[in-house]
């Protein structure tokens, strides 16, 4: 494993649970399922470029959503 891909994936499991903190205490779906979406993303989806931009797109949803 690269450094890379540590570095993205310790980000988007930064970014998932802070998604997933703020959905909870907000009572809001969408955030928390974008976090837990963020967080067990880097076990299904191979390859760098794939992971970031399924964590953009999942990082961006409730922000489009609004």
């Amino acid at each position: 494993m690269q450094p890379l891909d540590l570095f993205l994936n310790l980000m988007l499991g930064l970014v998932g649970s802070a998604y997933l903190l703020y959905g909870r205490k907000q009572a809001a779906g969408l955030p928390m399922l974008c976090g837990l979406m963020m967080m067990v993303e880097p076990y299904v989806v191979p390859g760098f470029i794939g992971q970031l931009l399924v964590g953009i797109l999942l990082a961006a949803l409730p922000f489009l959503r609004r």
